[in-house]
């Protein structure tokens, strides 16, 4: 080679290592993608060929919903609370003497205590509880360990009918109500 040349090749040499370094890295990133790609086609044709669909689950039989609709009723009953009857004033009419066929009315009017005035119980509570038909001191004064259980359950109240003593204080207000 020339003299005159060799500074002028000197100057193509970093840029033909770059355009080689560029060309084995884009080599070695395209074989990747390939790699990727077929590896991709070849897990969707092995699952294509192995895949079974499922079987249809058989249907319940009826006999057995209607078994688990009873045990379900069955075990709602037992955890609501027992209602506890309250004294109910009644008033008879007399039956109509023109229509013999009419039958009696019989009005029932519920005496309410106010429940606000048990410590623990306040506006709101005593609507809930008059919502379950608790409506006198008799009631909740009458209620057994199981009832209060069943009632403090209910209302989510963790305890509480015990630890304010609602059955205590409704048999003494049921006391003084009498008087």
């Amino acid at each position: 080679m020339p003299k005159q040349i060799v500074p002028a090749a000197n100057l193509l040499t970093p840029q033909l290592g770059a355009a080689a370094a560029v060309s084995a890295l884009g080599f070695g990133f395209a074989s990747q993608i390939w790699g990727l790609w077929a590896g991709a086609i070849a897990g969707a044709l092995d699952a294509n060929a192995t895949f079974k669909p499922m079987a249809k689950p058989a249907s319940i039989p009826a006999t057995d919903v209607d078994a688990l609709k009873t045990i379900i009723r069955k075990r709602s009953s037992d955890h609501s609370p027992k209602r506890v009857e309250a004294p109910v004033l009644e008033s008879h009419q007399p039956a109509a003497v023109e229509n013999p066929v009419q039958p009696v009315v019989i009005e029932t009017a519920i005496v309410s205590d106010n429940l606000k005035h048990i410590s623990g119980i306040g506006p709101k509570l005593e609507q809930v509880l008059k919502g379950m038909g608790i409506h006198t001191y008799a009631q909740i004064a009458a209620w057994t360990p199981e009832e209060v259980a069943q009632v403090d359950d209910r209302l989510q109240f963790e305890g509480r009918i015990l630890r304010d003593d609602w059955v205590g204080q409704a048999a003494a207000l049921a006391e003084k109500s009498k008087d």
